[in-house]
């Protein structure tokens, strides 16, 4: 599959580097209150959780730090990451991360015993993404939950602005990566997105924009029990 790396010219270490570094403001105090309101209250007490494309592993520790008997699962397709995330201490349980391409792939579990799946940036990077959707939904419990965390649509404009202030690039850098990136980030509407997941057999339950980029979306497959 592809990588933002090889969409966005970054090496390894530079995306690792900046995946760290803005950690605290993607998933700030309104993700988790929104977690707490609209996730925690379906989960079990032993919830199966499952963070795909993983990255450096940090939301996967600070699920754990929440949900202290948890298992935690994350996959990715960079070593990088993973090895970021191995060497992460925390309060909650260890999680397993394992290399794994979702396009691929299937992933190590069986069908419906996962509470919970999280991916966040990645969706958007897939050409086909209904198969992923439905490995996804395979894999989950019923009631279980999909948090779908994605970019949006923007203007170019406002894209390109977006990128100086939250990246501090010059305008060179900025529009070199920009316009090689716009295209990728700004495939899907919040419509593109509902549209998407109905397709593929999930209700969504609750959606909401934290970010001006990015619109949450916590969805269940269609007919479980909510």
């Amino acid at each position: 599959m592809p990588t933002h790396q090889s969409l966005g010219g970054a090496t390894d270490e530079e995306l690792l580097d900046r995946m760290v570094k803005t950690h605290p403001e993607r998933f700030g105090s309104d993700f988790w209150e929104l977690f707490a309101r609209q996730v925690v209250p379906h989960l079990p007490q032993r919830p199966a959780i499952i963070d795909l494309g993983c990255g450096p592993g940090l939301l996967l520790r600070d699920f754990g730090e929440r949900h202290r008997e948890a298992t935690l699962h994350g996959y990715d397709v960079t070593p990088a990451m993973l090895a970021h995330g191995r060497e992460l201490s925390g309060a909650g349980p260890k999680p397993t991360l394992e290399l794994l391409d979702v396009t691929a792939q299937t992933l190590p579990h069986p069908s419906g015993t996962v509470h919970l799946v999280s991916m966040s940036s990645v969706l958007h990077i897939i050409d086909e993404p209904l198969p992923v959707l439905a490995e996804i939904r395979r894999v989950l419990a019923p009631g279980g939950m999909f948090l779908l965390n994605d970019w949006i649509r923007q203007s170019l404009e406002t894209y390109l602005a977006w990128r100086r202030e939250a990246f501090v690039e010059d305008e060179a850098s900025s529009e070199r990566r920009g316009f090689r990136l716009f295209a990728v980030h700004n495939k899907y509407t919040t419509e593109d997105w509902l549209w998407l997941l109905g397709k593929a057999g999930f209700a969504v339950r609750h959606h909401a924009q934290l970010r001006p980029t990015h619109r949450i979306f916590v969805a269940t497959p269609t007919g479980a029990a909510l």
